[in-house]
């Protein structure tokens, strides 16, 4: 397969396909197989939760694709200096009518213990997902992706963050110039994120 990738920016066009995509891409990830217990519910809860991210991406953050669609990578800005958002981009509503109420409580510990890790004290562009369709893993999808964006971020002399889901994920985002941070957030009786920092190049 060719490891060329034209990454651009994401409309309104590609949502269900992207949807769809980032769906499927997390059915094998740790923390999702954490959060999403029940597996007769878990496909549909996966566009759900996942889904509602692509929507906020697009509405109010960056979200980016290749052609294809074979990946997405989502991203919002924050800034510490700004007045805390007064809603949540419809991200609650989506969950509450969506998600089963265990599943629901899964991911309210899931984001309190992620915001808690967040850092606080420096403006940033968060990747809170990227995501690459199983059938196109490790064709290159994905370090297309990370790349196009950094270079934006390294131009404009704006550091990133992220949280890495499994080591073999943070070893692509130490390649690409990402730090590990000394804490790892531990969800209850199930596996670790890793927070990953990268000031610009």
């Amino acid at each position: 397969m060719s490891t060329t990738h034209r990454v651009r920016p994401a409309t309104a066009d590609d949502v269900p396909a992207l949807k769809s995509v980032i769906a499927a891409a997390f059915m094998a990830d740790p923390i999702a197989d954490w959060v999403f217990q029940d597996q007769a519910r878990r496909q549909d809860e996966h566009h759900v939760f996942f889904g509602a991210f692509v929507d906020l991406a697009l509405a109010a953050g960056r979200a980016e694709t290749v052609d294809g669609h074979h990946g997405l990578a989502l991203w919002l800005d924050v800034d510490v200096d700004a007045p805390e958002p007064e809603d949540d981009g419809g991200l609650g509503a989506a969950f509450e009518s969506g998600l089963d109420p265990e599943t629901l409580k899964r991911v309210a510990d899931l984001d309190a213990l992620m915001v808690a890790g967040h850092p606080h004290d420096r403006s940033h562009a968060y990747l809170p997902f990227i995501a690459v369709h199983p059938d196109h893993q490790g064709t290159g999808v994905g370090a297309a992706l990370l790349r196009h964006r950094l270079a934006d971020l390294d131009a404009a002399g704006r550091p990133a963050y992220l949280e890495a889901s499994c080591l073999r994920n943070a070893g692509l985002y130490e390649r690409l110039g990402f730090e590990r941070m000394p804490q790892t957030i531990d969800l209850p009786g199930g596996p670790s994120l890793y927070p990953m920092w990268r000031d610009p190049r």
